[in-house]
């Protein structure tokens, strides 16, 4: 898998954009701080390829996780650390396990019942968990290693949610120099709840991950008061180019149901600088 190497003037520490190793799309991100600290967001699908490479990166990094943030409850954003959790000879050091999803009883009746269970039982079962475990509200500020991680919304008003994607917490790193705005898996209904409950004047920065890997997002209208300079796409090739799920033939390009071409021509009007995606392999940024 390429390592691909972009100068964003961060102004100390970088920010890692991990590549997927199996065909399915999924979040990664793992951040290290000005000061040397290490911060996960997400970590990516449950698969052994993608957990494994995960786990060879932090314990490149020393072993040890001080904050690791959870976006939502869907197993290409927590399956990494939900495979960890399954091994008994895990080693990573995980000062503070960071999430907020919604209640037991509303997840059983959606999509993935049984892993988001499993995943919370695991993480309460784990005993060198406890007292680690935080549950982030909008206005929430975490500080680590010459950063800070603001929390801009919580799960409210799920009841009525058709799917899990909207109750995402999105969060913004700040770097010294710049400011990054992860979306998870933002949509049509976070974003209007959003607009009602939460700060807009939150939502600026210089880089943003796109919201549900790139397409079936949120509006234009939503990524105008963004106003990103740089776009993080988690997106494999086969939906970069909007081709058939998982197929990479370029012959197909543009045949998939996905609406990612229309994201990408957005930012392209709004004269995004320059946009990044896990078909090209891993992204470092410092």
């Amino acid at each position: 898998m390429n390592l691909n190497e972009y100068t964003l003037d961060l102004g100390g520490g970088s920010l890692l954009q991990v590549a997927n190793r199996t065909p399915t799309q999924m979040m990664s991100y793992v951040i290290e701080t000005p000061e040397g600290g290490t911060v996960v967001i997400d970590g990516g699908n449950m698969f052994d390829e993608d957990a494994d490479n995960l786990y060879f990166e932090l314990k490149s990094r020393g072993g040890k996780v001080d904050m690791w943030f959870i976006t939502h409850a869907h197993s290409d954003h927590y399956g990494a650390l939900l495979n960890f959790l399954r091994r008994d000879d895990f080693d990573i050091r995980i000062e503070k396990l960071i999430f907020n999803f919604p209640e037991r009883a509303w997840l059983a009746k959606k999509e993935e019942a049984e892993l988001s269970a499993e995943f919370l039982s695991r993480v309460e079962e784990a005993e060198w968990l406890k007292g680690r475990i935080i549950t982030p509200m909008a206005g929430n500020v975490y500080e680590c290693g010459g950063m800070s991680f603001e929390i801009l919304c919580h799960p409210v008003d799920y009841e009525g949610y058709p799917q899990i994607n909207p109750t995402t917490v999105m969060l913004k790193a700040k770097f010294p120099k710049k400011d990054v705005l992860f979306m998870g898996d933002f949509d049509e209904n976070a974003e209007k709840t959003y607009l009602e409950r939460f700060d807009t004047s939150a939502l600026r920065c210089d880089i943003v991950q796109m919201a549900h890997h790139g397409q079936g997002g949120v509006s234009r209208e939503f990524y105008e008061l963004v106003a990103p300079k740089y776009c993080l796409y988690t997106a494999p090739g086969w939906l970069w180019e909007n081709n058939k799920y998982r197929c990479e033939n370029p012959e197909t390009r543009g045949t998939g149901k996905f609406t990612i071409l229309e994201t990408r021509l957005w930012m392209a009007q709004m004269k995004v600088l320059r946009s990044f995606h896990q078909g090209e392999g891993d992204w470092l940024f410092k």
